[in-house]
């Protein structure tokens, strides 16, 4: 098994997506904190306090900012890409030759995928923080940082990476399911923009509160899962769970895609 997680690790690492994909969201990170150096400097009245404009207080909950919604989106086309690509080539068959047991190969490939976008993602938030502490420290202040504050933010690249690796292999047995990576990937991009932050959220409020890039979120920035309650010319945001069980519901909801995921290619004949 040891020799299969190498040599899955090695095959992601190997693939143009999960290099391109991080570092684009790497250089756009580091263009928008640039951008905003200039807009603050020319802004004489606008100097930043890293505690509470950008790290949320001592909990630290808004220290990643939109990344925290744009990491699972990375990890799920990452995974997709890297199920899908040997679907399409055919590699699977010949990787079936060396593993034929195709549910340790699937084993194999989700743990090395879940590992690897695991790390790619806490990177990417330590850069982040990285980045927004550089910001504070050079245009505004970054007083009143303590050791607590620190180790929230730790905590919160931790379980971001944690939410990138299950997403990863949300991907990957999307992918496995459909039988075409372009086909999840596009399916998933219009569920995240349209389905689950629009329609559900504004139409079914209590389905909302249990769907995963919500709870991925949740999860990631230690926030209580929110749901609308009242009526259209009034409504009021309500804590439905804490971010723990929204762990615990981003754990469930991979772990059914990837049984079913399984199911489907013990069947399916890839020959």
């Amino acid at each position: 098994m040891i020799r299969l997680l190498n040599a899955e690790t090695k095959r992601l690492f190997a693939r143009r997506m999960t290099r391109f994909f991080p570092l684009v969201l790497a250089g756009l990170m580091v263009g928008g904190i640039v951008i905003a150096y200039f807009v603050i400097n020319a802004d004489d009245g606008n100097s930043p306090d890293f505690l509470t404009d950008m790290a949320g207080g001592i909990g630290a909950t808004d220290v990643l900012g939109p990344i925290t919604d744009l990491l699972p989106v990375m990890a799920f086309v990452i995974g997709a890409s890297f199920i899908g690509a040997d679907l399409k080539t055919g590699m699977v068959e010949q990787l079936l030759t060396w593993e034929p047991r195709r549910l340790r190969f699937l084993a194999a490939r989700a743990i090395a995928v879940a590992s690897g976008v695991a790390l790619l993602a806490m990177v990417l938030s330590a850069l982040m923080v990285g980045l927004l502490y550089g910001l504070a420290a050079s245009t505004g202040t970054t007083d009143g940082t303590t050791g607590e504050m620190w180790v929230n933010v730790t905590t919160i690249i931790l379980r971001t990476g944690v939410a990138a690796g299950l997403f990863a292999v949300f991907g990957l047995a999307i992918t496995l399911l459909v039988n075409n990576s372009v086909g999840s990937i596009v399916g998933f991009v219009i569920y995240w923009f349209i389905i689950e932050n629009f329609l559900v959220a504004a139409f079914l409020p209590k389905v909302a509160v249990y769907l995963p890039i919500t709870n991925a979120s949740s999860f990631a920035s230690s926030r209580d899962v929110e749901r609308i309650e009242g009526s259209v010319f009034s409504s009021d945001f309500i804590s439905h769970h804490a971010y723990l069980t929204a762990g615990v519901i981003l754990l469930v909801w991979t772990a059914v895609a990837l049984v079913a995921a399984g199911v489907v290619f013990q069947r399916r004949d890839v020959a």
